[in-house]
């Protein structure tokens, strides 16, 4: 095992972090969602929950940071990622992670589409695809691009620092929180003592557009490291009564000409709005969250989420203990299936049980079901699975019999179930059909033509 340091973060390794970003994102850009511009952002805004900052992870091989574990604005969200060649630490850090950056909810990650060994890790480790989700677009800088700003207005370059107040009052009616002075006073004024720390922020790339009175009316701020290739859109706003008018577009059209000429070739930007692809970008990566639980309620009972036992095409199924006994819980998925269409899949579940238990077939009992969180508790069979004791070159021959006496069962019931090894559990000597899947009978998937197949080694 090689030698790392693994540290918590102090203000001191911050230069550190950011050069690590930085690194982190010169080949392929698979985590510029998390760059070094983003973090600068996050650890200056004023909603940052800074008093957690010892709770960030480091580790560092030969002085240098070479992977990190840092929540998103506060815990519940997080991002983990190591340098090209120590991904050993992955483990380590995503452990890490669960341990002390998760909230009630657990920890949320989001993980590049295309990203399929991380995806695979996670789910490996109980976490779940869920509905949120990040895009990351991007403009070319190849060409300069139109400044056609409208008569009477004009962009002139803001600092916050200069004037905190009247800069947070613009972000305050520029992200749609009304003009109710009162209320932002109540509300949105920056919190006590807070001093932002912004040290490679440059005023040249943080334009403000004024309107005929002077009135500060849109701003923009990218971000831009000449040790990179690209500049970093954080935040827009336009009051909105001075939306749709070409203000937003002319603004940052000049913002990115000025960060082309200070070495930028790309502008990227986390959005999915329709805004940006009017102004040319593209969806460049799309990132979906996974998320992990430590447990769950249901119906007023917690039940702790203890490991991933399998994902399936309709969901992942978690071991999970209640009361010192083990269970399983089944969270139900939506990802497309290209080979299997489903319709109400909770549905689909209890009725499938039912007539599983109608027909006489051997399954492990359902004890609850969350029908509008999609959940199902069911007995846990503890025993060997078909699809093991064939990877492991046994012969399953003496459980046949079993299987072939269900699948009598089953069609005299109308039914098919899914004969495939990985749905069947021996307990005992007897045989269990572990998943509620069953179909309306069709002899092309009856067990004698479909299934007999994979049960022979």
């Amino acid at each position: 095992m090689e030698d790392f340091e693994s540290i918590a973060y102090t203000d001191e390794l911050y230069e550190e972090v950011v050069a690590f970003l930085i690194e982190l994102n010169q080949d392929g850009k698979r985590h510029i969602n998390w760059n070094w511009a983003r973090f600068e952002w996050m650890m200056s805004h004023p909603w940052f929950d800074a008093s957690a900052k010892q709770a960030i992870r480091v580790w560092k091989k030969e002085g240098k940071v070479v992977a990190l574990a840092i929540y998103d604005m506060s815990f519940g969200e997080a991002f983990v990622g190591a340098l090209p060649g120590f991904g050993n630490l992955l483990d380590e850090a995503l452990a890490y992670a669960f341990k002390e950056l998760k909230d009630e909810d657990g920890l949320g990650i989001a993980v590049d589409d295309q990203d399929e060994e991380t995806v695979s890790k996670l789910t490996s480790l109980g976490y779940m695809k869920v509905e949120q989700s990040e895009t990351m677009m991007s403009l070319s800088l190849e060409s300069e691009l139109p400044v056609d700003l409208p008569s009477g207005f004009s962009i002139v370059e803001l600092d916050p620092k200069d004037d905190p107040m009247g800069f947070q009052w613009l972000i305050w009616r520029g992200f749609d929180h009304g003009d109710n002075r009162e209320e932002f006073e109540k509300d949105g004024v920056l919190p006590e003592n807070y001093v932002p720390n912004r040290p490679h922020f440059n005023p040249f790339l943080s334009l403000a557009v004024l309107d005929e009175k002077g009135e500060k009316v849109a701003y923009c701020c990218l971000w831009f490291d000449p040790r990179t290739d690209y500049a970093y859109i954080e935040p827009v706003c336009a009051i909105p009564a001075y939306r749709r008018r070409g203000l937003t577009r002319s603004l940052l059209y000049e913002a990115m000409n000025r960060a082309r000429g200070l070495g930028a070739k790309k502008a990227y930007v986390i959005s999915d709005m329709p805004f940006y692809s009017k102004l040319g970008f593209s969806v460049e990566r799309h990132y979906s969250f996974y998320r992990k639980k430590d447990h769950v309620l249901i119906h007023g009972r917690r039940y702790s989420i203890l490991r991933l036992l399998g994902k399936g095409k309709g969901g992942y199924s978690f071991l999970a203990e209640i009361d010192g006994r083990k269970v399983v819980l089944k969270q139900i998925h939506h990802e497309p299936c290209s080979y299997y269409s489903f319709g109400d899949k909770i549905e689909a579940e209890r009725n499938d049980y039912l007539r599983l238990e109608d027909a006489g077939i051997r399954i492990p009992r359902m004890l609850d079901i969350d029908s509008e969180r999609e959940i199902v508790i069911k007995e846990f069979v503890d025993g060997d699975v078909i699809s093991d004791l064939l990877e492991k070159g046994r012969s399953v021959e003496e459980y046949i019999p079993q299987v072939e006496e269900m699948a009598e069962k089953a069609k005299a019931a109308g039914l098919n179930i899914d004969y495939y090894p990985t749905n069947f559990v021996v307990r005992d000597g007897l045989l269990y059909y572990i998943d509620y899947e069953c179909n309306l009978y069709m002899d092309e998937w009856s067990l004698a033509n479909w299934g007999i197949k994979y049960w022979r080694n």
